[in-house]
């Protein structure tokens, strides 16, 4: 994974983003040589929101909104990027389309650990029903 000091990236997005856009490589922002936050493509975090929330049931929880409102969109290139109200997470267009999004690294990370959990618990319903059917063809525990 790509790394870049927050302090820089904040004039250098628009090619961050293109990064992450062409290679579908994540970018790690450090802030004091400690992870910040992660640019990743939007898809690949529409993905492991999918999988989160298998496993949770539920929304996943998005962190308080801060005490000053951000600014309007910004843009950076061909990019414009919308600051949520969090202040922390950040999304980046191109035209129309989501292309990347930025997000927290200790949420990120929360985020992948439930997606796992979600995917390991999932079975399509052919899968789940020849599944079924190997069980029912099992003898009881004691009578092996």
């Amino acid at each position: 994974m790509k790394s870049a000091e927050l302090a820089h990236a904040a004039e250098d997005f628009d090619h961050l983003v293109a990064h992450v856009e062409q290679t579908g490589e994540r970018v790690l922002l450090t802030q004091e040589d400690q992870p910040h936050s992660v640019l990743l493509p939007a898809a690949e975090l529409a993905e492991l929101q999918y999988w989160a929330q298998r496993f949770l049931g539920a929304p996943i929880p998005l962190p308080d909104a801060a005490e000053e409102r951000p600014s309007g969109p910004v843009r950076h290139g061909p990019y414009t990027r919308y600051v949520h109200v969090d202040g922390e997470r950040m999304t980046f267009t191109r035209g129309r389309a989501v292309v990347v999004e930025s997000r927290p690294a200790g949420w990120l990370a929360r985020l992948e650990e439930q997606a796992v959990y979600g995917r390991q618990g999932y079975m399509d319903p052919k899968q789940a029903a020849a599944f079924a059917g190997f069980l029912a063809r099992q003898p009881p525990v004691g009578e092996r």
